[in-house]
């Protein structure tokens, strides 16, 4: 430990201080700042100067302002229970504890979200949703003492990440505190608000992008029942083998952890576990949940694998006691483990899950050579590795070798495609790793955003960023590389022949101001945008169609980039369940490449086979499915993007657990091409049920289908796709609404001067997984429903058909008398979003076909009548609801109207934008914020 010297605080801050939050809120003795001088980690010690205790979002925002206007940086802390020195105050400064922000503001379980404090504890916030059905799934080991605010910090994971995922796909908004000391909220908790993802790049960020306050959590239902499993190997290496096994067969349990026989030795003597201790003997946890129904079937499948990879014993925990005895073994292991060594160093590292066995050799290799004992205590499942070498830290040439372990562990790690974090961070421990992992333009981004959020590095100083190329220097070496690469400036009348120079003539063509190119390679992708830079054009990517947001009237030059020569498959791992491909492979190829494997990209979108990967990120595009599975800002692991000035970087990484920077992937998902062109994507994919079925009912009205959707959300039901579909009619419309055959139509134009009376509601419920889980699902559903409302029960081709069909609905489509219209609203709210759309809709004399992600309150409205009617429904719909975003609408509907909706943050969003692209190039046309 290195402590630091200590200097008094000047005594206006410690006034100021005082009169803000109470003199109760500010420590200032010596003996007390020493229990704020570490974290779990002890990598370093440093005394704060002072430390602010604040109750309220409001206090942490007025301490946050008087200490930067004093000069201090500040360094927001949770429970302290970070291994990466992520909460150590090595610039002394104010340690802003948020030990007192422990409120659980709002819960709202249908709409399936709270509110809470940063401080917070997770296993506190589990105790109070327990009882309501629910959970924050998010489960790190340190759950019992840590933070919300410090598992978002960190994007912690846990051992049941495997299934639910990290903190990142449980956070719908923040609260930040700013520069200037004040409060802004990311978000209201809607997923489909437009602009860019700031929530997802916070999520991650360690402090450095200013403390967070208050988080909208998302939760997740309590499953009906689950199963635990200990399996027994002989070593390490055949355990890793097994998991890597149960993925590639196709099995996703909740659970997969792996602990040695040093981890055995450590818990058996810390909770009387009774489990072998022979040398190598290894434990693998194993845990599968969901409804009851076919469950112990699942279970056995992957019982039966672990037998075929040499486990020799299967011991069940039966009971809720017993099972909760393991679990609680498995988390509290660090504190267990100091029956086997006086210190220990973790390392924290992801890698693709087929190169688990070959990790583990290398481990062993390790702990051979340099003579030091490891304990391996993991989570197998998602390919996160946590060797813990034991050591002396009295002892230097035992901490020598420690460390030569560590180091040597993430070099394989990163040769093998995996990064230098999975859950814990970089800190002061991994800082001078980083640029091992990233290339000098990919710091230089991460350095960019960095700026945005913390212009003065007082948040969080001296983390993250390798210690010789501090974060602000390396954003300037972007702007200066930015600023340099305009020169030799090209003339706009030289810009055709010297694409046709990079690409061939047969990939340029010229029409009016409109240059279009199709690039073969990323090389060439970026060399072209690199000629663009210097012509000072804007370039607009596009994946299979025309976007709206191609300015058709511009009469400056603008240079279209066609990505549909990109189609390449990178890296595809099918044991993996990952894969990268080139930005204009359409999404119809990719379900064709990944159904020979028996795997599936949950995405069902209209004209599949138009519609490429770069274009369905760059806008964010869902499915109905995503109740089940989520959206592609879940599944998109990595990618590689053109930056404005054709520079090449590459965020993320192949591996399904990362926190090794910022999650800068975060930021393309839904920027529409306006950060940077993406040339490939890295996603992760899922295994084709087993087993699917829909059950498709007509409502007798609006209220009954809701009232089904609202016992379904309660239900502890997975179904993977609830869709409602309603059309609404207004005599003066002058056109018919074309509708697929299984889908509700209407003929709209009557000559009668009623509203024609609408067809009744439809809601569509699709189960997935275990024939009898299927099976239990529509049994239920139909028992829900009741005998008023009539229903069909689909399979196989007929149901590929029906979802076909219901994809279709979204399409585009180029009538001219029509508006396509996405209103997302929190899902309790839904109902009375529709009503009131179709009410306007008949109002504004349209015809109105929707059709809704009933759990999740995003609604797709197709409104077709005369231009000033569109546009008067469109503004009008805008004022009552803030998330109302005009997706496609003929030129004369869409001239002059904000298409987005409400945009948070708009000041953060306009700084990102002009850091990122500077000269406003990248498809200057999207303008998020008015």
């Amino acid at each position: 430990m290195l402590p630091m010297d200590h200097v008094a605080p000047a005594d206006g801050l410690v006034a100021a201080l005082c009169q803000a939050l109470g003199s109760h809120a500010v420590v200032t003795s010596l003996d007390a700042l020493r229990t704020y001088d570490a974290d779990a980690s002890m990598i370093v010690a440093c005394i704060p100067d002072l430390v602010a205790v604040p109750a309220t979002p409001q206090q942490a925002a007025t301490a946050a302002r008087l200490a930067l206007q004093a000069g201090y940086p500040i360094v927001a802390r949770g429970a302290g229970t970070g291994i990466a020195g992520g909460a150590v105050p090595v610039r002394r400064g104010l340690v802003l504890s948020f030990a007192r922000m422990e409120q659980i503001e709002q819960v709202e379980t249908r709409s399936r979200f709270a509110v809470v404090q940063a401080g917070v504890v997770n296993a506190e916030l589990n105790a109070y949703l327990a009882p309501l059905g629910f959970q924050f799934a998010p489960d790190p080991s340190s759950q019992r003492a840590s933070t919300i605010g410090g598992n978002l910090g960190t994007n912690a994971g846990g051992p049941h990440c495997l299934k639910y995922g990290v903190t990142t796909n449980h956070i719908l908004a923040v609260e930040l505190v700013r520069p200037d000391g004040t409060l802004v909220w990311t978000g209201d908790g809607v997923a489909e608000a437009s602009g860019y993802d700031l929530t997802g790049v916070i999520v991650g960020s360690e402090g450095t992008f200013g403390p967070v306050t208050r988080a909208i959590v998302r939760l997740t239902p309590l499953p009906e029942a689950n199963r635990v499993v200990l399996a027994l190997f002989p070593s390490v290496i055949t355990a890793s083998a097994a998991v890597s096994a149960v993925i590639a067969a196709g099995s996703l349990p909740t659970s997969l952890e792996v602990m040695d026989h040093n981890g055995i030795r450590a818990v058996n003597g810390a909770y009387g576990l009774g489990l072998p201790e022979a040398e190598g003997t290894t434990l693998l946890i194993i845990e599968v949940d969901g409804v009851e129904d076919g469950l112990d079937d699942l279970l056995e499948q992957i019982l039966q694998i672990c037998r075929d990879q040499g486990a020799f014993e299967l011991r069940p925990a039966r009971t809720p006691a017993e099972q909760a005895r393991v679990w609680a073994a498995r988390k509290a292991f660090a504190g267990a483990i100091g029956r086997l060594a006086p210190a220990y160093l973790l390392v924290d590292t992801s890698v693709p899950r087929t190169r688990l066995p070959l990790m583990m050799e290398h481990v062993e290799r390790l702990r051979q050579e340099y003579g030091v004992e490891v304990c391996n205590v993991f989570h197998a499942g998602d390919g996160n590795l946590h060797p813990l070498v034991l050591y002396d830290p009295s002892d230097a040439d035992q901490t020598h070798r420690a460390h030569a372990i560590a180091e040597a562990v993430l070099a394989l790690s990163i040769e093998q495609g995996g990064v230098i974090s999975g859950e814990h961070g970089i800190g002061l421990e991994k800082q001078d790793f980083l640029p091992l992992l990233m290339s000098p333009a990919d710091l230089q981004l991460h350095a960019a955003v960095f700026a945005v959020f913390n212009p003065t590095n007082q948040f969080n100083p001296a983390k993250i960023f390798p210690t010789a190329t501090p974060p602000l220097e390396l954003a300037a070496q972007r702007r200066a590389r930015l600023h340099a690469a305009r020169e030799p400036q090209l003339p706009v009348t030289a810009l055709a022949d010297t694409l046709r120079q990079v690409l061939g003539s047969a990939y340029v063509s010229e029409h009016d101001a409109q240059v279009t190119i199709q690039p073969g390679t990323v090389e060439e992708l970026a060399a072209s945008v690199a000629v663009c830079y210097r012509a000072g054009v804007a370039v607009v990517p596009l994946g299979g169609g025309t976007p709206p947001e191609l300015d058709h009237t511009s009469t400056e030059v603008q240079v279209v980039i066609l990505t549909q020569r990109l189609t390449r498959v990178c890296t595809y791992a099918p044991d993996d369940l990952t894969i990268g491909v080139e930005a204009g492979m359409t999404l119809a190829e990719l379900h064709r490449l990944l159904a020979a494997n028996g795997q599936q990209l949950p995405l069902d979108v209209a004209e599949a086979d138009q519609a490429t990967l770069g274009g369905l990120v760059a806008a964010a595009a869902d499915g109905p499915r995503r109740a089940g599975y989520g959206t592609l800002r879940d599944w998109v692991l990595g990618m590689t993007v053109v930056e404005a000035d054709g520079t090449l970087v590459r965020l993320g990484a192949q591996v399904v657990k990362n926190v090794s920077g910022y999650d800068l992937p975060k930021l393309l998902v839904g920027s529409h091409g306006t950060l940077g062109i993406i040339a490939t994507v890295s996603l992760k994919v899922f295994p084709q049920p087993p087993t699917t079925a829909t059950l498709a009912l007509t409502c007798p009205d609006r209220a009954s289908a809701f009232a089904l959707v609202d016992r379904l959300a309660a239900s502890r039901l997975q179904p993977t796709a609830v869709e409602y579909v309603e059309a609404f009619q207004a005599t003066a419309a002058a056109v018919s609404l074309q509708v697929p055959e299984h889908i509700p139509t209407i003929e709209v134009g009557s000559p009668s001067s009623q509203t024609v009376p609408s067809p009744l509601p439809l809601l569509y419920v699709r189960a997935e997984g275990h024939p009898a889980a299927v099976e239990r699902h529509l049994r239920e559903l139909a028992r829900m429903a009741g005998p008023q409302m009539a229903s069909q029960h689909l399979e196989g081709e007929a149901e590929s058909a029906l979802w076909h069909e219901l994809t279709a609905l979204d399409a585009s489509g180029s009538d001219p008398h029509t508006a396509r219209i996405r209103l997302a609203v929190p899902p309790a709210e839904l109902c009375g979003a529709v009503e009131d759309a179709g009410q306007l809709a008949v109002q504004s004399r349209l015809g109105l076909r929707l059709n809704a992600r009933a759990l999740n309150g995003v609604a797709y409205l197709h409104a077709t009548g005369a231009t000033e009617d569109l546009r008067q429904f469109y503004t009008v719909l805008a004022e009552r609801w803030l998330h109302v975003h005009l997706l496609d609408a003929p030129p004369a509907v869409r001239a002059g109207l904000h298409p987005w909706g409400f945009v948070p943050a708009q000041d953060l969003m306009r700084t990102l934008k002009s850091e990122l692209d500077p000269q406003g190039c990248m498809h200057p046309s999207v303008r998020f914020v008015p």
